[in-house]
């Protein structure tokens, strides 16, 4: 009999299914399962107790939640970048919304290196929510009880980050070894082009653009070892590609709705089993997800 390929993903099954049903405890069905698997399918937000069992088995996983579990967030992801030596906006991280108002207040160099207005982010939050542009310190201390310092799966704080009018705003949508780009056009009087901001999704642009932007999300996929991530890309108009986001949980709307993103996700890691010399064909769709 051939070691057992284990999905914990609710989408996919496999020769052994272990759905993590409303938050259940890890057991010794689980423990017993892993340390037998040739290969274990992690959820797209996985739990950090399971993300350690399946390092744990020494069996191949996917995807890798490493870096989602301990550096999401506006401010992880800043230190990401900042640590891997990638390209990204220049930025300063706080504590706290009443520190970097005061450091803007006082002059300090680095903040008014930064120019205005400036963008301000909240570690927590997504969808352009907890993210604002401001044009000096008394609007950002008009930030309490909105901007959120709090993240739950990375550190929290703030970050403040330089403006760059007229940049071309791009996500990169990467599925191991496929990658998919689409541009956000910002709508009139809003420098946020999130399509829940009201941003316009647009699917065929440059194609000069388009290659930027992809061989900068593959930089950053080999140096952090991610799998699966929406990576959010500037490029400024001098033509600099600039990391802005790490995004695991992504709208699956760009990428033609649930299904079609789901059908993606099954490609991808029956091509991922495949280099791992296991046979694709063993891992299909649920059947509630049909």
């Amino acid at each position: 009999m051939p070691r057992p390929i284990v999905s914990y993903h609710p989408g996919l099954e496999a020769d052994i299914n272990l759905v993590l049903v409303s938050q259940r405890p890890l057991d010794d069905r689980d423990r017993e399962v892993a340390g037998q698997a040739a290969a274990i399918l992690l959820p797209q937000i996985c739990r950090a107790d399971l993300f350690a069992l399946a390092a744990e088995s020494g069996a191949p996983f996917f995807p890798n939640p490493a870096v989602h579990l301990s550096l999401d967030g506006k401010v992880g992801n800043y230190r990401l970048f900042r640590d891997l030596g990638l390209p990204h906006p220049p930025t300063l991280e706080f504590d706290g919304l009443a520190g970097a108002a005061r450091a803007w207040e006082e002059g300090q160099a680095e903040v008014a290196a930064l120019g205005a207005p400036l963008v301000a982010k909240g570690a927590g939050g997504g969808m352009g929510e907890n993210v604002f542009l401001v044009n000096n310190p008394a609007e950002l201390r008009g930030l309490a009880g909105r901007l959120e310092t709090y993240c739950h799966r990375g550190p929290s704080g703030l970050v403040l980050q330089r403006y760059f009018p007229g940049a071309v705003d791009l996500r990169v949508e990467l599925l191991h070894d496929a990658a998919d780009v689409y541009w956000r056009r910002a709508r009139h009087e809003e420098f946020r082009a999130n399509l829940c901001q009201g941003g316009t999704l647009i699917k065929d642009g440059p194609d000069k653009e388009r290659q930027i932007a992809v061989d900068l999300a593959r930089r950053l996929q080999k140096a952090a070892k991610l799998d699966l991530a929406g990576v959010d890309v500037l490029i400024t108009a001098e033509g600099e590609p600039l990391l802005i986001e790490i995004n695991f949980f992504f709208g699956r709307r760009a990428l033609g709705g649930h299904e079609v993103f789901l059908q993606r996700y099954l490609n991808a890691v029956r091509r991922w089993l495949a280099d791992q010399g296991l046979e694709p064909q063993r891992v299909r769709l649920a059947q509630d997800d049909l």
